[in-house]
Parts: C-alpha cells; sequence; structure tokens
C-alpha cells in the first residue's frame, strides 16, 4: 500500500509539472511579434474566433493584383478584451464592414499575421484590442 506521504508527494509533483507546462507554453509579444513593423490596414471585417487564450479577427482586403487576401490579427485574452470595452458583440455587430487595424507583423515569417493593438469600425471609434507596444494610449499593457 502507498503511503499517504508519498501519494501526496506524487500529487503535488504532477501539479507542478502542469503548472510548469501551462506557463512555459505561453509567450512573449516580442517572440511571435515584431512592434518596428506596425502600421494600419483596412479592409472589411469577415470573421472573430473567441477563443482561449487569445480571441483572434479575420480581415479581407484586395493584395496588388486584386485577390482577395485574409489577414489574421491576434488579440489579448478575452478579460482583457471585455474588461477594455471591445467584447465579442462589437465584432459580430460590425461583420462584413469596413475597419482599419493598427497591428504589428508576426516575426516567424507568416504572411498575413498580425498582433492586433486597435481595431476602428465605421463608427471611427478606437477599440483596443491588444498591447500597446507603440504607447499609442499611454501604457505598454
Amino acid at each position: 500500500m502507498i503511503s499517504r506521504t508519498f501519494a501526496s508527494a506524487i500529487v503535488v509533483a504532477a501539479l507542478i509539472c502542469t503548472a510548469t507546462g501551462s506557463v512555459s507554453a505561453h509567450h512573449s509579444f516580442s517572440a511571435e511579434f515584431d512592434e518596428k513593423k506596425c502600421s494600419e490596414l483596412t479592409g472589411t471585417l469577415t470573421g472573430v474566433d473567441w477563443q482561449n487564450p487569445h480571441p483572434y479577427f479575420f480581415v479581407e482586403r484586395k493584395d496588388a493584383s486584386g485577390a482577395a487576401v485574409t489577414m489574421t490579427f491576434q488579440t489579448s485574452s478575452i478579460a482583457n478584451m471585455t474588461r477594455g470595452g471591445t467584447p465579442r458583440g462589437y465584432f459580430m455587430a460590425n461583420m462584413g464592414k469596413p475597419v482599419t487595424v493598427r497591428a504589428c507583423a508576426s516575426i516567424n515569417g507568416t504572411d498575413n499575421r498580425f498582433a492586433a493593438s486597435w481595431v476602428k469600425a465605421p463608427d471611427g471609434a478606437l477599440h483596443r484590442t491588444g498591447q500597446d507596444v507603440e504607447r499609442i494610449f499611454g501604457s505598454n499593457n
């Protein structure tokens, strides 16, 4: 029979391994995106994937040849988005409408993948969607 102490030690070790895996799996902004390659991109909002740990939204625009290109934008967490005034309903209400997004490009060479700082729909209001690496909002969060 396994002693209580040994069984407790196994449970604690398993919890530590699980927690360590989750922490190391998360990434910093600079591990995926280039804060020196930020720009404003305009197109039509075509989709939203409201998932943890980061929601994504999709914008379609035409490339130089006139072909449709879908851009993928990673946002902050669901909690940060909702607390900051940009809930899923904002995206749903603006589906199919023109938007402008301030975003930083991916550093790993993935085309049309960005980290979004803010999005602006036809109402003209800026809705914060991610880290403020350019300090547009006066912070770096």
